[in-house]
């Protein structure tokens, strides 16, 4: 209650009709990373699954808070009372929410939790989706746009910084953005995805602008439309959502194709057990058995 009560304006949300029950009730919210809690009644495990979602999720809300107040002072040192600007306060809370992955599914808000069944991390995919949106720049107030640029540039920068001091390392840089390594480190046959959700999206807008596919395998070029059996644009977003699919709709998805998404012929129980291992742990082991000198990197898999 005192956390609620001394984060950034409490005194004009409650003047706004908001009780500090709804206040607790909102900030207390999961996060989509841990939408269920079926993971915590594993015995043991459980209590260290709830400490982890509980840790996550007031890292975010003190994040998202300590954003908004830092925007919040900028605007003050300007003149601008948010209690006098609410469209401003709004402006503000949208950038902070999509720039800390909890994007606006707009009017599918209500069908959050069974999208969230569905697809890993709708509101993560609205926020990538959002930010790399021109539109959604423009429509910030001014004062929000400015810091929301400055954020883009400096993530751009920081994440160009990465791949060209990989690249005088050694590594090799994907540089097509018609190729799904688009913008990733390659080392052997292991990829280093530095772009936080960004690259997927960058890399389909890439084929789809340019009608061709290249592929990350042979280099092989590949007009969209054309040929036998020829790939198209449809089939470059549909591959684009089945990545998306949380693991039991991507298990039907699966059955249905009878492969899976990478084209292999699918083995059921080996599909059902590869959805109860996390994905960082899956990483780690593909990693090591491609390459064993590369261990040092597995870590980068549980940092995201």
């Amino acid at each position: 209650n005192r956390a609620i009560t001394e984060m950034p304006n409490y005194e004009l949300m409650v003047d706004s009709g908001l009780s500090l029950a709804d206040l607790e009730a909102d900030i207390m919210g999961r996060e989509e990373r841990f939408a269920s809690s079926l993971a915590e009644k594993i015995p043991v495990a459980g209590r260290l699954i709830r400490a982890s979602g509980r840790g996550y999720t007031a890292f975010l809300n003190k994040l998202r808070a300590d954003v908004f107040s830092d925007i919040q002072k900028k605007a003050e040192g300007l003149g601008i009372d948010l209690d006098e600007n609410a469209d401003l306060a709004k402006a503000m809370a949208k950038y902070v929410n999509a720039a800390t992955g909890r994007g606006s599914i707009g009017k599918l808000e209500p069908a959050a939790p069974i999208l969230n069944a569905a697809f890993f991390s709708p509101r993560l995919m609205a926020s990538r989706l959002s930010l790399l949106n021109p539109a959604f720049y423009v429509k910030l107030a001014p004062l929000v746009r400015k810091e929301a640029l400055k954020d883009l540039l400096s993530f751009t920068g920081i994440g160009l910084a990465v791949l060209g001091l990989a690249s005088l390392a050694g590594a090799k840089i994907g540089t097509d953005p018609r190729s799904s390594d688009f913008g990733k480190i390659k080392i052997g046959d292991t990829r280093i995805d530095v772009w936080g959700g960004f690259q997927q999206y960058a890399r389909m807008i890439g084929q789809l602008t340019t009608g061709e596919y290249v592929s990350s395998v042979t280099g092989k070029k590949l007009t969209l439309g054309e040929g036998y059996k020829p790939l198209t644009r449809y089939d470059i977003l549909q591959r684009q959502i089945e990545a998306k699919e949380a693991p039991v709709l991507s298990f039907v998805t699966a059955l249905l194709k009878g492969q899976g998404f990478t084209g292999e012929k699918i083995n059921v129980p080996k599909e059902i057990g590869s959805r109860f291992v996390p994905m960082a742990v899956k990483d780690t082991v593909d990693l090591i058995k491609d390459d064993p000198s590369l261990w040092p990197l597995a870590p980068l898999g549980y940092l995201g």
